[in-house]
């Protein structure tokens, strides 16, 4: 909720967003931020994070998924409200967005759930759908199955949970489907795709990767966390651009403006919906606010640097 009320914010206009800035060493560590403004929220905030150097062994690493901060911002005095570490807030994001798509996007008798992928993101990502429909049925295909499995065991509360063989399987018949690798090939095609279906692709947001086809990309009508973002970094767009199956100019709304209503689109039956994610602010903001109006004033501790 917290996560969908920034959007909400920022689907009035209520948002001064920048895209990822990243610094880095060569062949060393990167340093990624990503900043937002709400003077409706009356917040601020900074999300911090390292990255490891390109082609690195994520087993051998020294940057691991703990190298995150949020700083958080009063909106009219410019004070620190808070300093938040780190992995677990990133984690509850990613499902509080797809969350949000789902909510918003996905035919309200959405009742199959396909998962490609099985790690941290996949992991959020059924956290969060869970959060905002009842499904019946959950279908879960990892390159590596053992991973599907375990993957599944730690959601009980599942009616029918499987592990699929193929991405294909996994797919077919699904009303959603939630993408969360970092593949740089498709491993979803269009043709796959049940009629009235909705996608969330989480999974990656560099300009090189892709997880869906273009003509994946090409029967959807999409949406977009932010535009600035998606022209730089959402690879799913970017390359189906090239291929000439997509043009920005097609892209229905960003997520903000649906939750709003500030658009006129409205979900017709049989229609194919993608939310092409790349992460913003807007849900670093959200998370934030949400974590900090969690605790209880008098649990709070206050430090002056």
């Amino acid at each position: 909720d917290a996560v969908e009320a920034a959007f909400e914010a920022a689907g009035r206009g209520g948002f001064d967003v920048t895209e990822r800035k990243v610094v880095a060493v060569a062949d060393g560590a990167r340093l990624l931020s990503l900043t937002a403004a709400s003077p409706e929220l009356g917040r601020l905030v900074a999300n911090v994070y390292s990255g490891a150097p390109a082609g690195h062994d994520k087993r051998t690493s020294p940057v691991n998924r703990r190298q995150k901060l949020y700083l958080l911002f009063d909106a009219s005095t410019g004070a620190c409200e808070a300093v938040i570490g780190g992995a677990y807030l990133a984690w509850l994001k990613t499902g509080a967005m797809g969350a949000v798509a789902i909510r918003h996007l996905a035919s309200p008798s959405a009742r199959r759930l396909a998962i490609l992928g099985s790690g941290r993101q996949a992991q959020a990502a059924l956290t969060g759908a869970l959060a905002v429909r009842d499904f019946d049925e959950v279908r879960v295909w990892s390159r590596t199955p053992g991973n599907a499995a375990r993957m599944l065991e730690g959601f009980p509360e599942i009616p029918e949970g499987t592990t699929a063989p193929s991405a294909r399987g996994a797919v077919e018949g699904a009303d959603v489907v939630i993408t969360t690798t970092m593949s740089t090939e498709p491993i979803l095609e269009g043709g796959w795709l049940a009629e009235g279906c909705h996608v969330n692709a989480i999974g990656a947001h560099y300009p090189s990767h892709r997880e869906l086809s273009g003509d994946a990309v090409a029967r959807s009508s999409v949406f977009v966390d932010t535009l600035v973002a998606a022209r730089v970094e959402k690879g799913e767009l970017l390359i189906a651009e090239r291929e000439r199956l997509f043009s920005f100019e097609d892209v229905i709304a960003e997520l903000g403006e649906v939750v709003t209503g500030r658009t006129a689109w409205r979900r017709k039956d049989g229609e194919t919906t993608l939310f092409a994610s790349c992460g913003s602010a807007i849900e670093s903001l959200g998370a934030a606010c949400g974590a900090l109006d969690a605790i209880p004033s008098d649990q709070r501790r206050t430090f002056t640097f």
